[in-house]
């Protein structure tokens, strides 16, 4: 059996090299935002509706059920790197595998993701995907 080729040698990987030179800045806020959603831990993300009254989910919760839909919804070549809820909205990072378009996995795990989050909450639920990194596939 001929030896694999090593997909780095793939001249394509010039372009994510030289991307990956390039400092790009942290959106304003994004790490304060964060810290501030770990440290809330318990605040109420969603209020669902009910025959009988209202339910409140708290964004412990929310993250966790986003993270195990992310992680079955994933398309392949796309790893969930992290889940954060923040103010009400599901945060997603995410790394897809090169060759992978970008904008179109990130696009099809936040409908799927959307999706099923508001059917198992019975409330709409607003997810952003953001593309972090890039990698190879696995040895």
């Amino acid at each position: 059996m001929a030896e694999p080729e090593d997909p780095e040698s793939d001249p394509r990987w010039d372009a994510v090299r030289a991307a990956a030179r390039r400092r790009v800045p942290t959106p304003p806020g994004l790490v304060d935002r964060v810290l501030r959603a770990v440290a809330r831990g318990r605040r109420t993300a969603v209020d669902v509706p009910g025959g009988t009254g209202r339910l409140r989910v708290t964004e412990g919760v929310v993250d966790r059920l986003a993270r195990t839909i992310a992680a079955e919804r994933a398309p392949d070549g796309v790893l969930v790197s992290a889940v954060a809820v923040e103010d009400g909205v599901v945060q997603v990072l995410v790394s897809v595998r090169f060759g992978v378009v970008a904008d179109e996995a990130a696009e099809t795990l936040r409908r799927a993701l959307t999706a099923e989050l508001s059917r198992q909450l019975g409330a709409a639920t607003i997810v952003n995907v953001h593309v972090v990194d890039v990698h190879r596939e696995a040895n």
